[in-house]
Order: C-alpha cells, then structure tokens, then sequence
C-alpha cells in the first residue's frame, strides 16, 4: 500500500537556497527548493479590496498588496457547506443543495474581504484566492465559518467515522469546522483537543488582525517550508529527518516539542564532511528534474515540454527498436516511462493539464495495460491527480493539482534571447530585421547617420566580398553606417544608435 512506504526527510540550507527532499523506500520522491529571495505567499491570509467584479467569468479579482490582484472564482467566494458535504459527506451529514447565485451579488468593488492564497501566483497569473479558510495543523484543518464535521477518506468503517465526528463536534467551538486528517484518525482525545484549541486561537488572532490592520495587507503568515513539511510528512512511517543547518536544526527541535515530542529522536544534525544531498545519492535526481530529457532504463527517454497553456511529455524508444520483438519492446519502454513521469511529475511538481504521448500500441491490450500501470504508478502521490484512458492516438490526459511554484519555475527563467521560445532567427533573418529598421528608419525618422551594434557573424556577413552587403544597406536607405563588434551579442540581436549615442533601437522596430 502507499501509505505503508518508508519515508525520511533531508533538508539542506546554504546562503542562496533552501531544498527539502522527501525520501521513500530509499529514492527521492519529492522535492521542495527556495531560493532565499522566494516570496512564498501559498497558505497566507489576506486582508483583501475586491477591485473588479465579473459575473461573466464568475470570478472577482482582489487586491491583496502583491504585485498582480488575486483571482477569485464564484465557488470559492460561495457558501462552503454543500462543498464540503460533497467533498467529505458522510449519512449524518444533511442540507439542501446550495442555490447558485451570481458573484455580483456577493460582493462589490472596494469590499473589504479576508482571503487565504490557494495557489502561488506564477507567471503572467496572479494568486488563486478563495474565502473558504483553513487552518492545517498535523491532525486537524480547522475550517472558520462552518460548523461541518468531516474525516479523511481513509478511514473507510462508518461508524468509526460516526465516533470520530461525535468526538470532535463535543471538543469544537463555535462557527469552526473540522476535518481529522489521516495523522489523526490514531491519536487520543488529549491530542486532538489541544490541537484544536492553538488553530482556534490563530484563528481568533486573524479576526482580531483583519479588524486592526490596514487593507492590502496580509494579516495571518503560513508555516513555513520546513514546518509545512514536517507537518505533512512526518508521520509514524518516517524513520529519520536530517538536517545540515545547525539553526534550522534547533528551530525544528523547538517546533517539534509541541507538535510532536515523541518523535524528537528521529531529528538528526548532519555533521559528515560530504554533502547530505550527496551522501544520498540524490543530486542526479535533482539535475534532471531540470532537463529538458529524462533517460529510461532501456535506452528510451522522456521529453518534457511545459508551455503555457499545459506540459507535453513525449515517450520515446532506444535506437534500436526492430524485428519481431519490437511490440514487446514498445510496450516495455511505455511500462518504464509510467513510472518515470510519475515520478517526475512529483519531483517537478508539474500541475494543470499534461498531455502524455506514449509510443504507438498496436492492441487495446497493451494501451490498457499501460493506463492502469500509469495509475498504481501514481498511487503515492499526494496531490489530486486524474489521468484519463489512453485514446486511439497513443495519447493520454492527465490533470493535476498545482499547489505551489513548480520546480522548473523556481529554478529557471525565460531565455532572454529567444524570450522562452527555445528558438533564434538565422543569419539571414537577423539581415532583413536590419534592412526593415533601416528603412523605416529612413522613412519615418528621416536619419542619416546611425551606428550598428551586432555580432561578429553578422559583421563577416556584412563585410564579405569587399563589402557588398554592407554597402548595398547604406545605398539602398541613403544612410551612412558604422560598425561596432558585440563580442557577448548573439546572431539574432542587434542596437541601433544616433550621432548623440543613444539607443534607438526601439523607435523603428517591428516587434
């Protein structure tokens, strides 16, 4: 079974980063890296202004004092109950279908709301909001503003699930839901009542914050990644947690003294002279969940693409895929990719829709055997997580939940000459951009003289045989041209300057 896996968590902290490697059965599973100037905002609650109201896309935007509004979709501004009943309900849970309403009717522009971050804003996309808040604790997530009662899904035997509800609904305060979590279904009355009472009391604190403080601001801060961690994976299943930083270490050791004393002796100093990331042989793993190729074990490997919209996983064969065993072969290599890319979905925390293209099948026998591969593959992973049945293309649509910034995200940025595209113009091109530019510039700016800034490639194209290109652009525009050499310029880049030495790039390009 999944949850019968043996776990151990690494954590590594130096001057420019942090990384937090959850361990299973000995591989690495998932892993989590900040860079010290990452602004995690993900669990953080919001003392929001709603800027714009939308009834058209069913959503609101909010600002939240970041650099882009928040996005607000109608559900998560909606009463939670009948979501929570749809989601958890149990036989003793009633209530009538919530009527929709439109999102105009439940707020304005300039209100005043608290909002909590559910997704950490990315790209060009700002923070996904919602106005149903939570409180994570190790064995409880206590929900404000519903009385709802609910239990892990994990816990199949209704009437144990009837006792821990009746529990719980005893011990809870007013107007506070409740879900006990998997970590909780084993822990005693003690435990989860003291629980209840310090996410009850950070709960009082962020009314008291959003009463006080000023709009725009965040008035409850989330855990941070270490303690997140901790608090998710460290479980009974977990035999050991390093850690190479003495101050992480003890703040760790203090956290732990009140979430859970017991498991103090597990929590170790890592003091050897080699790398903790090393000494576990993980450091591989971590710089291909940065490449673009994945290798398989038999030669094949994987090519993951993430664009905007969605993330393309191509599957491909080893060099040699001939004669009468090549369907064995195939089939194979789709068998070890499943397991590949469910692994690198969670090392990369790769969420949306992902397009998984395997190799050619030729019988609904194996694309069948390979789909339901795929799903005991992805049994352990703990985000939200559908794949679709493979279709007669070879091609398979799997969505899944994104919490926060993928790995590629955090650790990478966009090209700055190809601008993300994984492409540059040719030579050739880079010549008519400059013969557009020129006459435009010729045209509409009426110059005579400008000084060209490119690579040397473009230079020796420029100057071949005595000059003919060159002198065919300073006739054809009637411009006098001098030549300056970027050596750190690249071919399909190029700056344009007047008599005063300033930049005019701009002024007459197309783009």
């Amino acid at each position: 079974m999944a949850n019968k896996c043996k776990r151990g968590i690494l954590i590594s902290k130096t001057p420019y980063e942090k990384r937090i490697a959850i361990m299973e059965d000995g591989e690495l599973a998932e892993l989590v890296v900040e860079g010290v100037s990452s602004n995690r905002v993900l669990g953080n609650i919001y003392k929001g202004v709603v800027q714009k109201v939308l009834p058209a896309l069913k959503a609101a935007f909010i600002d939240i004092g970041l650099e882009k509004a928040g996005f607000l979709h109608q559900e998560d501004a909606m009463d939670r109950n009948e979501l929570l009943r749809r989601e958890y309900g149990d036989d003793d849970d009633e209530g009538d279908a919530s009527k929709e309403i439109s999102i105009d009717e439940i707020l304005q522009e300039g209100q005043e709301i608290m909002v909590q971050v559910v997704k950490e804003p990315i790209s060009t996309k700002g923070a996904r909001l919602t106005t149903h808040l939570s409180f994570a604790g190790r064995f409880l997530v206590c929900m404000p503003g519903t009385n709802f009662v609910g239990v892990s899904k994990r816990e199949r035997d209704p009437v144990k699930r009837r006792e821990f509800k009746k529990v719980v609904r005893r011990l809870k305060g007013r107007d506070v839901g409740y879900i006990v979590r998997t970590n909780g279904l084993n822990e005693s009355e003690f435990e989860i009542n003291k629980q209840m009472r310090e996410l009850e009391s950070k709960w009082e604190q962020t009314k008291y914050n959003f009463e006080t403080m000023p709009p725009e601001t965040c008035i409850y801060e989330e855990s941070d990644s270490i303690e997140q961690t901790v608090r998710e994976y460290f479980g009974d299943n977990t035999d050991y947690v390093y850690i190479d930083n003495r101050d992480e270490y003890f703040a760790l050791r203090d956290y732990l003294k009140v979430l859970s004393p017991d498991k103090l002796d597990k929590v170790k100093l890592w003091s050897s002279s080699e790398s903790l990331f090393e000494y576990f042989k993980i450091e591989n793993d971590y710089a291909r969940s940065l490449q673009r190729q994945v290798p398989l074990p038999r030669g094949g490997n994987l090519v993951i693409e993430q664009t905007e919209a969605l993330v393309s996983i191509d599957v491909n064969t080893g060099p040699k895929v001939h004669g009468k065993d090549q369907g064995k072969i195939i089939l194979e290599t789709n068998l070890d990719a499943c397991h590949e890319i469910a692994k690198q979905l969670r090392l990369r925390d790769v969420g949306g829709l992902i397009i998984i293209d395997f190799i050619d099948m030729e019988t609904d026998e194996d694309r069948e055997a390979v789909y339901q591969e795929f799903r005991k593959a992805i049994r352990r992973d703990k985000a939200p997580i559908s794949p679709a049945p493979i279709s007669q293309f070879g091609l398979m649509e799997v969505t899944r939940k994104r919490v926060r910034v993928n790995l590629m995200t955090e650790k990478t940025e966009c090209c700055p000459v190809c601008n993300g595209s994984g492409r540059i113009a040719t030579l050739e091109s880079t010549l008519g951009m400059i013969d557009r530019w020129l006459a435009r510039a010729h045209t509409k700016g009426r110059l005579r003289e400008v000084t060209l800034v490119v690579s040397a490639p473009v230079i020796d194209v420029l100057c071949k045989d005595l000059n003919r290109m060159f002198n065919y652009l300073e006739y054809k525009h009637n411009i006098k041209i001098s030549l300056v050499e970027d050596e750190y310029a690249h071919i399909n880049q190029f700056w344009m300057y007047d008599k005063n030495n300033e930049d005019i790039t701009d002024l007459y390009n197309f783009a």
